[in-house]
């Protein structure tokens, strides 16, 4: 990366009768050769480059980064993220049981077992925890006296 500074103490040396130094250094050759065989145009031509360095530095720049920087780098990037794979994390068995009783208004265990998708024993011993916390009351359903439970 050419810098500004450097240019102008290149351009300086012309005071010495070094002339065109600073172009070769920003990347103008011929005119380099042409300021050298003639003492920058009679001066004309350094004094001109006096207030155009900035602009032949920024130049060099950005022709620096954009034939060195890679593709990569100046794309913006994006971020994919699969949704079909994620999955919110379920509630517990417990509070998925509750909630199961509760909506129903009572519940059997086939049906705790379906809604949860749970192994028949896991759904089983966890009922039976959640009776023994008081959490379901166990019944009989009028209409074909199957054991439900409910949620208190």
């Amino acid at each position: 990366m050419a810098n500004n500074g450097t240019a102008y103490l290149l351009w300086f040396f012309s005071t010495f009768g070094i002339c065109g130094i600073h172009r070769f250094y920003l990347g103008k050759p011929i005119s380099g050769i042409l300021y050298f065989c003639t003492f920058g145009f009679l001066g004309i031509g350094q004094v001109v480059d006096l207030f155009l360095i900035p602009e032949m530095v920024d130049h060099k720049n950005l022709k620096q980064r954009l034939l060195y920087s890679s593709a990569d780098a100046t794309t913006q990037q994006t971020i994919v993220r699969d949704v079909s794979t994620y999955t919110q994390a379920s509630p517990p068995l417990d509070v998925q049981i509750l909630k199961i009783c509760r909506d129903q208004q009572g519940a059997t265990l086939s049906d705790c077992v379906i809604a949860t998708e749970k192994s028949p024993e896991i759904v089983k011993s966890k009922v039976q925890e959640l009776c023994l916390a008081e959490l379901l009351v166990v019944g009989n359903r009028e209409s074909d006296g199957a054991v439900i439970y409910k949620a208190v």
